[in-house]
């Protein structure tokens, strides 16, 4: 009988087969090895994306705070523009406000009615005079009442008086000046 010696066969195959598994996992662990770096420089792509981004975003914000405070200034100025003018509308008012207040004044006085002092204390208005009779007094007040010029019209004291023979009436009358009415009616001058 022939005898075969299968040992170096069965040898040489554990061997090959030993080195397509060390050659198995040796491919392996390079495919493991390029897949964590593909994954990983994917990531830090990723990342950098992201930090640009927010790079990106917050120059944008900083561009929009300096546009916000921009604008803030330019309000502060225009509002600092419209209470010059409401200050020159004012100015301008109070300039011919006092001539129209007097002209209207000249207007509304009875005849029969004397204007001896009038004393104007920031807005208020006193008149002290003389007149006929109580009727031509309370017609002088009530032509005041419906000037746009003048309100919160208050009779504050009368006397009888005697002079030169003639009884008169002296008064005291105070009011509040406007020396801008507005579009308000001027009022109808009084009969003479």
């Amino acid at each position: 009988m022939i005898r075969i010696n299968l040992l170096p066969v069965r040898v040489s195959k554990k061997k090959a087969a030993g080195r397509q598994q060390l050659l198995l996992l040796g491919l392996v662990v390079v495919l493991a090895i390029i897949a964590n770096w593909v994954w990983a420089s994917s990531r830090a792509s990723d990342l950098a994306a992201r930090e640009s981004k927010l790079r990106r975003t917050r120059d944008e914000i900083a561009q929009l705070d300096r546009i916000i405070g921009e604008v803030k200034d330019i309000k502060a100025q225009q509002a600092a523009l419209k209470e010059k003018l409401d200050i020159l509308d004012k100015l301008k008012a109070g300039r011919s406000g006092p001539v129209r207040l007097l002209d209207q004044l000249a207007q509304v006085i009875p005849p029969r009615l004397e204007l001896k002092k009038m004393d104007e204390k920031s807005g208020g208005v006193t008149f002290d005079g003389s007149a006929a009779t109580i009727d031509d007094v309370s017609a002088f007040m009530t032509a005041l009442k419906q000037t746009p010029y003048f309100s919160k019209v208050e009779l504050k004291k009368t006397t009888a008086v005697t002079r030169g023979g003639m009884r008169i009436v002296d008064f005291t009358i105070v009011a509040q000046a406007n020396y801008t009415p507005g579009a308000v009616a001027p009022a109808a001058p009084a009969k003479r």
